[in-house]
């Protein structure tokens, strides 16, 4: 029960952060950061539907090997994540940078802001949480032993 248990909050920490960095991405493309460069996904391109469709595969594709039982693809799971706790970090960190010395356009948009700035915190913080439930191990009662 308790191997069931600890799976499936790997497996509803992975959707939420699956969910978290897809916000992050759409989020940026209704932001002024979609105007700042020629390589940038705006809202409803095909760029940016690309962006989901590679990040969703990322996650899930592991994530459903992981479900069937392959254990070890634990640890790609964690090589993603860690990137996602760095992308969030960095992220976090950028928007308040820009909003207060970067671009001209971003200076009335603290909206699009504050939202990418609370996707990126509550990645960061699925992400740590992840890896708590991914890497906890399970303690041992003095019921059990006996």
């Amino acid at each position: 029960m308790r191997n069931s248990t600890a799976k499936n909050r790997v497996i509803v920490t992975t959707l939420l952060s699956a969910l978290f960095f897809c916000f992050i991405l759409v989020l940026g493309s209704l932001s002024p950061l979609a105007d700042s460069g020629p390589n940038v996904n705006t809202f409803s391109s095909t760029g940016l539907w690309l962006s989901l469709g590679m990040v969703l595969f990322l996650y899930l594709l592991p994530l459903a090997f992981y479900m069937l039982g392959m254990h070890f693809l634990k640890f790609v799971m964690a090589a993603f994540c860690s990137i996602g706790l760095l992308i969030a970090a960095s992220t976090l960190l950028l928007m308040p940078a820009l909003f207060l010395f970067g671009l001209e356009d971003f200076s009335g948009s603290l909206s699009s802001i504050i939202g990418i700035m609370i996707s990126c915190l509550g990645l960061l913080i699925t992400n740590i949480v992840w890896f708590v439930a991914a890497f906890k191990r399970p303690s041992v009662t003095v019921q059990e032993s006996v």
